[in-house]
């Protein structure tokens, strides 16, 4: 079967002026040669350091920054150089959920305004929204309140349904439940589980807990200074590292 998601030689780094703006200087590459598979329907975990390239490597797989070198595919397609069109029908497809439950949410719109932002007007819109709310547990009363009214495992429901609304195939969520207590975060976990199995989605998660990575994860990938040091079955990564970082990983976090 053929990866839904693919990223091929992925480089990714920044280039910093010196005082004459024709004189660039480029600095070590946050990204280094990064290749990776997700398969339709699984979940492939993203662990690493702090500062390890995770956030950026999310933003690349979502199609939101384009990479210096190298290509991110999307069922074969390029997600920077497809056809205008093209990108326009995957766009809805790879939706991101990010980590502050609180600073993703617009304070100004309502829960109704927020999950329904990506739909372009439509007879069904209201329905699609309300259907989506009811997916992540939130009822149809919660659609006209405003973020402020909710608990961050809520402001997280309604992120969810926010990157259900498109009906996509991949999600890409960075440190989702991080903010989360630890008995929420067992319910947003559980709800994502429901969620992949319900609709076939294919998920790239990252997380520092290493537990959740080990609940939701098909297959791991372990990042170290911008680089895939490791990569294969969430048990065999977990259970018989064989990098240092890795191990690392493993003997600060049990």
């Amino acid at each position: 079967m053929s990866p839904i998601l693919q990223a091929r030689a992925v480089t990714y780094g920044k280039m910093d002026r010196h005082i004459f703006p024709f004189l660039r200087r480029e600095s070590s590459p946050i990204l280094k040669e990064i290749s990776l598979d997700l398969q339709e329907g699984q979940t492939l975990g993203i662990i690493g350091a702090s500062g390890s390239g995770k956030s950026t490597l999310c933003r690349i797989l979502s199609g939101l920054v384009a990479p210096d070198e190298g290509q991110v595919l999307y069922q074969g397609q390029d997600l920077a150089t497809a056809p205008v069109q093209v990108r326009k029908e995957i766009r809805p497809a790879i939706q991101m959920i990010f980590q502050d439950p609180y600073g993703a949410l617009d304070p100004r719109q309502t829960v109704r305004d927020i999950v329904g932002e990506p739909l372009d007007p439509a007879p069904d819109r209201d329905a699609r929204i309300l259907t989506a709310l009811k997916e992540v547990g939130l009822s149809a009363d919660m659609a006209d309140r405003y973020p402020r009214a909710f608990s961050g495992g809520q402001r997280q429901r309604i992120a969810i349904a926010r990157a259900l609304i498109t009906r996509p195939s991949v999600i890409i969520a960075d440190e989702a439940v991080s903010a989360l207590d630890v008995s929420t975060q067992a319910i947003v976990l559980n709800l994502l589980l429901d969620l992949r199995q319900r609709h076939g989605l294919a998920y790239v998660f990252v997380s520092h807990d290493l537990a959740v990575i080990r609940h939701l994860s098909h297959h791991i990938a372990v990042l170290d200074q911008g680089r895939i040091v490791e990569s294969g079955p969430a048990s065999d990564i977990l259970d018989t590292p064989t990098q240092p970082a890795t191990k690392a990983l493993l003997e600060n976090t049990y």
